[in-house]
């Protein structure tokens, strides 16, 4: 591999990179990026007693997130304390570089008799930490409590099915994110460019993109910044009717010529149409707000980053499509430790922080899209952008960013690959069926 692949390499943004930012951007300083709870001993209708107020507990959670994040969960933290007074909650954050080292952090400490009660976790990690043994399903505590239907019933099921693993609920969601165009509306207007429709394709974009690029060297202004990150590319698999694996995530399917299509586009968008910057050391976020990009891709987690430092002139739509329309989402929830001795008092707690209140104050940070269809579909989170309601919206025709137990494999083997392509060195084909061949070996390795 090329030196500049190499560099590619070190410098891809990944999901996990996504999390680092809304760590930052929920602090405010940076610019990029559930009914109330049920009376105590609810939960003991999934199996045990819930503890008497008068004994002492202590919950662990294993966590991650900004200064954002723990604030809200410290208020949620307080208000189920309200019924168990002599509770004490030990919220553990950590930080998130790789989702297999995340996990693997929690594997450690269950093997030395440290383990949490709860855990956070993103999709990308959920299956490793199933495959590692240390989580409870939580199919009987779901149906042995009532109130739980009022929470699955106010998440998209889209949201639901990646936490079921062979068969079994390991997780709840709380908040999500996916892909979609930002487009500078100024820039648009002053270009007398029609904004894209809700139906635009690959053609459409390219378009549009060659219309809202101008200029030469250093002052020239580009149609598109490509997000070149995982799953910031992932959309472009998914509007031509591919993934980067088989439907059961088992086995690699980068040498499927729609795969290797859809990179082709991309890499076209910089070195054939020039319509799109390098992607090496390309700041989208700054390019796009200092009017250098008229579009780019983001999920939600940019807004209050733009809104912070008084950028409004942005609007969003949907992924450009080619053969289908499929939006990628990934998705946080939290799960219960196999190990601990209170599993009816974490479920409380869960409850608590996937709450109505505290799912609004999550929303109210603006990073992340709530589960809860009734807090993203509130007046106040469709405010800005006008076209909010797509964020909920897209989960109609969406899949799940590919998340296998070796996500941390599959992630790396397609970015260096990709750095290969974009840096020049091989042709998409040549780099898609390369990939392939690297990824298939990882997949039959994790199959057995």
């Amino acid at each position: 591999m090329s030196s500049q692949g190499e560099s590619l390499e070190k410098r891809m943004l990944s999901r996990r990179d996504l999390l680092r930012w809304t760590a930052i951007a929920s602090t405010g300083v940076v610019l990029v990026a559930c009914a109330p709870s049920a009376a105590p001993g609810t939960a003991s209708e999934g199996g045990g007693a819930a503890p008497s107020v008068d004994e002492a507990v202590t919950l662990t959670i294993f966590d991650f997130g900004g200064e954002a994040d723990q604030k809200i969960y410290a208020d949620a933290h307080a208000r189920f304390k309200e019924a168990h007074p002599n509770v004490t909650i030990a919220d553990n954050f950590t930080p998130v570089s790789t989702w297999s080292e995340y996990s693997n952090k929690i594997v450690t400490q269950v093997a030395g008799g440290q383990a949490p009660d709860i855990i956070n976790i993103a999709i990308e990690g959920a299956r490793l930490l199933v495959s590692k043994n240390v989580l409870i399903p939580l199919d009987d505590i779901l149906a042995g409590d009532p109130t739980s239907k009022e929470l699955t019933d106010d998440v998209h099921p889209e949201l639901i099915k990646p936490f079921n693993i062979d068969g079994k609920t390991w997780y709840v969601p709380h908040s999500w994110n996916n892909m979609v165009i930002y487009y500078n509306t100024k820039m648009f207007a002053d270009a007398k460019v029609e904004p894209p429709k809700a139906d635009w394709t690959w053609s459409d974009f390219l378009e549009t993109a060659q219309k809202m690029t101008s200029g030469e060297g250093d002052n020239k202004v580009f149609g598109f910044g490509i997000p070149y990150f995982n799953f910031g590319l992932t959309p472009w698999l998914l509007t031509n009717s591919t993934y980067q694996l088989s439907d059961d995530w088992n086995k690699s399917n980068l040498a499927d010529p729609k795969v290797i299509e859809a990179v082709q586009f991309v890499h076209d968008l910089v070195h054939v149409h020039q319509v799109s910057p390098a992607v090496e050391g390309t700041d989208t976020s700054n390019l796009f707000v200092s009017g250098r990009l008229a579009m780019s891709g983001w999920g939600h987690w940019p807004i209050q980053g733009f809104l912070a430092n008084d950028f409004k002139d942005f609007d969003v739509a949907y992924w450009p499509r080619n053969s289908a329309g499929t939006s990628v989402f990934g998705v946080g929830g939290w799960g219960i430790g196999k190990e601990t001795p209170h599993p009816d008092l974490a479920w409380e707690l869960i409850r608590e922080l996937t709450s109505k209140e505290t799912i609004q104050a999550s929303a109210d940070a603006g990073v992340a899209i709530p589960a809860r269809r009734s807090v993203a579909e509130s007046a106040q989170f469709l405010e800005f952008p006008s076209n909010s309601e797509i964020f909920y919206g897209s989960l109609d025709d969406a899949k799940p960013v590919a998340s296998p137990a070796n996500f941390n494999e599959l992630e790396t083997i397609f970015m260096r690959h990709m750095g290969e392509v974009m840096s020049g060195t091989v042709s998409p084909e040549a780099g898609m069926m390369a990939a392939d061949e690297e990824l298939a070996t990882a997949m039959a390795k994790l199959q057995g």
